[in-house]
């Protein structure tokens, strides 16, 4: 399909920002808007990858999402003919090392005394982020006090809003400070380690990020009213479906791949010229009314020089958060369909272990997926073979499931963990995904302290190439990393919706 040299709009990224703002386009403004997408890579998604294994779907990206907090991904999943499936929420290690019991110097009460109970890493969290907002009303020693839950289950985006602009925290607001500087003022050092080390979950607090687009993270996520949920299908068809969803339209919606963008040059204010380039092919100039760039900060990066400088500082201003997965099925496994995430978590460089479990003919078979960041991911990388690491390894370097197995069974020397007695024998797949590669370089973004998130989006929905403020806004940025929602499909939805209103 040969590439048009003019279009009214440019979409560049093909990941889930990109297809869904072809999508969005199409509904508002119809069939003589002329558009094309560019996606850089030989397949469209980014980093949203379903594999099969023996039976099981992997997610090597994105796998949960909040029922209620993501309407967006939610009416997207029923458009596309798609099902929801249950998931766990979020939990934490409960082994005794990952306990913690708060001292007498740690009471917020000064009349206090030393807590009976052991709290998890993720009751710790919780009891952070309630002394930082000091809201609830409930036992500021107890994060299982029920009035605590009363009070967040009724949070909603405006309580979200006032966090992100004018909520603060002893004088200051909480956009402006650091996750971690705010937390160790409410939780000791080392109960702010215990979470650290023992958060079976990407917590994240050693990278400090933005103060209130964390916590407001977090209320989310332990909404008491929300649930999580999975893709019947595996999220990868949330790709497919659209692809053919914009292949299906007359007419139809050119999609591109092996096209990267090298260069943007504006002209009169009102147009701009992309220097195109074809994997191993001619370079391609195509005139654009407006451009829609859905893509993370790496390849982001990559175009600054064309931007406005405070364009660029704010591209500079989200924390690429590198994670890895890691999956091996197996005969006959130890787990069962009863057995909670985290189970062993402690026991394996990781921060969270799924098990996934099912009966067929009388044969047992089990997946056990290994998911983490910094500074566990270190010890999978020397398993990745091949470069470029563009796409999930299956079975590859047979010293990953050497070392999985190995790592657990020093742990089964004591008597404690059972998977010890898995055999390399009984491994029939497994696989690896290392998200801080190129082209991502981070499996999600976080903004950093200083960052008005909503002043900053209005900033890259629109703008021009000169920044002069005489042209109209021709550039729009969306995505998964300069979003209100980071981390998750809807933080993209969302800001490619607002991209699209300032579509001319």
């Amino acid at each position: 399909m040969k590439i048009p040299t003019e279009v009214d709009t440019a979409i560049i990224g093909g990941g889930i920002a990109g297809l869904y703002a072809c999508l969005q386009l199409r509904k508002k403004k119809g069939p003589d808007h002329t558009m094309s997408l560019f996606e850089a890579s030989d397949r469209f998604g980014g980093r949203i990858e379903t594999v099969e294994m023996d039976g099981f779907l992997a997610e090597y990206g994105p796998m949960r999402f909040e029922r209620r907090a993501q309407p967006l991904l939610m009416d997207l999943i029923c458009e596309l003919g798609l099902e929801t499936s249950y998931f766990h929420p979020y939990m934490a290690a409960t082994d005794p090392e990952s306990l913690y019991r708060l001292k007498k110097n740690e009471m917020w009460r000064a009349e206090g005394r030393s807590s009976e109970e052991r709290l998890n890493a993720l009751e710790l969290l919780s009891l952070g982020i309630l002394r930082i907002l000091d809201s609830s009303g409930g036992d500021l020693d107890d994060p299982r006090d029920p009035r605590h839950w009363e009070w967040w289950a009724g949070l909603d985006e405006a309580y979200y809003h006032q966090i992100r602009t004018t909520q603060t925290f002893r004088g200051e607001l909480l956009w402006n400070t650091g996750f971690w500087n705010v937390l160790s003022s409410v939780l000791s050092h080392k109960a702010v380690e215990q979470i650290i080390h023992y958060g079976t979950f990407y917590h994240e607090i050693h990278s400090n990020p933005n103060a209130a687009e964390w916590i407001v993270f977090w209320l989310r996520g332990l909404h008491p009213n929300d649930e999580l949920v999975g893709i019947k299908e595996g999220v990868e068809a949330l790709v497919t479906r659209l692809v053919e969803k914009l292949s299906s339209v007359r007419p139809p919606v050119p999609l591109y791949l092996n096209v990267r963008l090298a260069g943007i040059r504006e002209e009169g204010g009102s147009h701009v010229f992309l220097d195109l380039q074809e994997d191993g092919g001619e370079n391609i100039v195509v005139r654009a009314r407006n451009v829609v760039i859905a893509l993370p900060q790496s390849p982001l990066r990559r175009l600054i020089s064309f931007f406005p400088d405070p364009i660029g500082r704010l591209i500079e201003s989200v924390i690429p958060i590198p994670l890895f997965k890691c999956f091996f099925v197996t005969k006959d496994p130890w787990w069962n369909a009863q057995t909670p995430p985290q189970t062993w978590a402690s026991s394996v460089p990781t921060r969270e272990l799924h098990y996934y479990y099912r009966e067929e003919g009388g044969q047992r078979r089990g997946m056990v997926m290994v998911y983490g960041d910094r500074p566990s991911m270190h010890y999978w990388q020397p398993f990745i073979v091949k470069e470029p690491h563009v796409r999930a390894e299956l079975n590859q370097d047979k010293r990953l499931p050497e070392y999985y197995l190995k790592y657990l069974s020093l742990q089964a020397q004591t008597g404690t963990v059972q998977e010890g007695q898995t055999r390399p024998s009984e491994l029939t797949c497994f696989g690896i995904r290392d998200w801080s590669r190129e082209p991502f370089e981070a499996g999600c973004h976080i903004w950093k302290p200083g960052i008005q998130v909503e002043s900053a989006l209005r900033e890259l929905s629109a703008f021009s190439p000169s920044g002069s403020g005489r042209g109209r806004g021709i550039l729009h940025v969306c995505g998964e990393a300069y979003s209100d929602f980071q981390g998750f499909i809807e933080g993209a939805l969302r800001t490619t919706l607002a991209a699209v209103e300032k579509v001319e």
